[in-house]
């Protein structure tokens, strides 16, 4: 069910997922995008992620969750990887609105991410900016 975007606040939380980057998660992600980095070495005992595979992944849940309706732009993107993420590993990202107002018929929603491995450990802090039809 989408959000109602107008009662938003700031602070207020609009999507905490869990996942794990398995090995055939991050093949398909980096199949997909073309990713020719060697970071992702899928034959070593600890494989890394790309690590906008951890960022194209949470962006997706918190999309969804979202509930963003037709005609929606993702207008803008800041991703800060703070630590490497190993395949296997469990992470959590939770999101919270950062900015909600309307400017010229269009609501600017934008929303903080942060995506944790175990308790505390960041591995990544993003921001993004959807307009979205008011």
């Amino acid at each position: 069910m989408p959000l109602d975007y107008v009662n938003l606040s700031i602070g207020d939380v609009v999507s905490c997922r869990e996942f794990v980057l398995d090995l055939d998660t991050v093949s398909e992600y980096v199949a997909a995008v073309g990713d020719r980095s060697n970071v992702f070495e899928p034959e070593s005992v600890s494989p890394m992620v790309p690590p906008m595979a951890i960022g194209a992944l949470s962006l997706r849940g918190v999309l969804d969750d979202l509930g963003i309706p037709s005609g929606t732009l993702h207008a803008g993107q800041e991703m800060e990887f703070l630590d490497s993420v190993l395949v296997g590993e469990t992470l959590k990202c939770r999101a919270t609105i950062a900015q909600n107002s309307v400017r010229r018929g269009v609501r600017l929603v934008g929303v903080k991410m942060d995506v944790v491995r175990g308790a505390r450990t960041i591995v990544m802090s993003a921001k993004s900016m959807i307009m979205v039809p008011a």
